[in-house]
């Protein structure tokens, strides 16, 4: 006799129709003080604001260190200071080009560089060294790019050249940049 398969002896198929459980509406649900002021400060959050606070907040951190042309500032955030070999490695890395400007932000854990153009709000490339390096680059305050890196070295060698490339070929301010040279 020949076997023929059926629904009962298909593993794969779903024999048990599971009804969604209704859903409690918010004043159903349980007040629990701590937790809920937790989520009241996410609620409404707008992330299109949180990205141009950020931006704002490293044109505001590199006018207020207004780093020399070619040089570096140091601006500690934490009191916790990263080695000093440390800081020296990463400006061996990452030379900055002569008409750029960096700040280096210490974190304690991680270190944080903001490299501009010779104006400041022309372009910024914001490279944070942790465990996931990552360059983000901003041209007139707007992001163009945002890569990850495996490696922190990899990170410095690419911001470097996009810095170049940017002080090569600045972006005009009245024509809208199309991040080509990125």
């Amino acid at each position: 006799m020949a076997y023929k398969p059926n629904v009962e002896n298909r593993w794969w198929v779903e024999t048990n129709f599971k009804r969604p459980k209704p859903s409690k509406n918010e004043t159903e649900m349980p007040v629990l003080p701590v937790a809920m002021s937790f989520y009241a400060v996410g609620k409404d959050y707008d992330q299109d604001r949180a990205k141009e606070d950020l931006t704002d907040n490293n044109l505001r951190i590199a006018r207020a260190a207004d780093p020399p042309a070619g040089g570096w500032v140091l601006v500690p955030m934490t009191d916790e200071q990263i080695p000093e070999r440390m800081l020296k490695r990463v400006k061996e890395e990452f030379r900055i080009p002569r008409e750029a400007r960096g700040i280096i932000l210490d974190h304690g854990r991680l270190l944080r560089l903001l490299v501009c153009g010779p104006q400041i709000e022309d372009w910024m490339i914001d490279v944070t060294l942790s465990d996931e390096p990552s360059v983000d680059v901003y041209v007139w305050s707007v992001m163009q790019r945002e890569r990850l890196f495996t490696r922190a070295e990899e990170a410095l060698r690419q911001a470097r050249r996009w810095a170049i490339n940017l002080l090569e070929f600045p972006p005009p301010r009245d024509e809208p940049f199309r991040g080509a040279l990125l």
